[in-house]
């Protein structure tokens, strides 16, 4: 854990309620994937680079991580993406990342003539993704590069604590506000929640190019990490029904509907004394390219 954190570009205040916790949580997902050390290995959607820091970690001084991301170097906080990665170039860890501001194609297109990934890493990146097009055209490119294994991490729309219900209704939520908007979406106006795949949708969309599971569950996150609490509030926020009402769906019956549902279950648990809403829990999967569908 020291050495992720003096990688990390942090608040040290933020260290024991927030950055461990994401790092405790990332370490656990890698450890489900088991990819194997020395492994050359795409992180799509790479954001600040917790999740490259942890498989550059794990994957030892042998192995090289690329970490790709669209978004703008000014984009984050309370540290920009730029800030983030340049600290993170700087660290121990530092030589076994690279970090490009690229999608899938370009990235692609930049490494034709030095071989194949072993393995290609989508944690918690997916529900970024605008509509489920542009994840079944992720999953092509990645299979018609011949990426041996696909490695998901997702929230998985499952509660197995009551707990856990607003927070997978607050998804819901966003996700239907992204799919009924009429403006494109910006970073002064976009949902963490965008195209919100199912388990059992990303599997088969990844199942369409030709990935097939090799293994995969369910994981109850690290109790400190306070996604859900976060979406549920912004649900529940001003900021939201602005949103709504510049978007003209105040009186969208199944926008009303999902916001009714997340009130209903915070609702609830209020009357037994609940006030903080838990995380759902994670989807991961090990997929495997089935080289006879390519």
């Amino acid at each position: 854990m020291d050495i992720l954190l003096s990688s990390y570009l942090h608040d040290e205040k933020a260290r024991a309620s927030t950055v461990e916790p994401s790092f405790r949580h990332r370490l656990a997902l890698t450890r489900t994937w088991d990819i194997q050390p020395g492994s050359r290995v795409l992180d799509i959607g790479c954001g600040q680079g917790e999740s490259s820091l942890v498989l550059a970690l794990i994957n030892g001084p042998h192995g090289r991580i690329a970490g790709i991301d669209t978004a703008p170097p000014d984009y984050g906080g309370p540290y920009t993406i730029e800030q983030s990665q340049k600290h993170i170039q700087e660290s121990a860890l530092g030589e076994r990342i690279e970090f490009l501001r690229a999608d899938t194609a370009s990235l692609f297109l930049h490494y034709a003539s030095t071989g194949p990934f072993d393995a290609a890493v989508l944690c918690h990146s997916l529900w970024y993704f605008p509509d489920p097009a542009s994840i079944a055209h992720v999953f092509q490119l990645l299979a018609n590069a011949n990426v041996r294994y696909l490695c998901l991490a997702e929230y998985g729309f499952r509660a197995s604590r009551p707990e856990q219900r607003p927070h997978v209704l607050a998804a819901r939520a966003q996700a239907q506000f992204h799919s009924l908007r009429k403006s494109v979406a910006t970073g002064t106006r976009e949902p963490n929640v965008r195209s919100a795949l199912t388990p059992t949708e990303l599997l088969d969309a990844a199942g369409q190019s030709g990935w097939r599971e090799k293994r995969s569950g369910y994981m109850q996150p690290d109790p400190q990490i306070r996604d859900g609490q976060w979406e549920v509030q912004f649900v529940s926020s001003r900021l939201f029904q602005q949103w709504i009402q510049e978007e003209d769906l105040a009186n969208e019956e199944s926008m009303s509907a999902a916001i009714r549902e997340v009130e209903q279950s915070t609702q609830e648990l209020r009357a037994r004394g609940v006030t903080q809403w838990e995380t759902m829990d994670v989807f991961w999967a090990v997929l495997e390219l089935d080289l006879s569908h390519t």
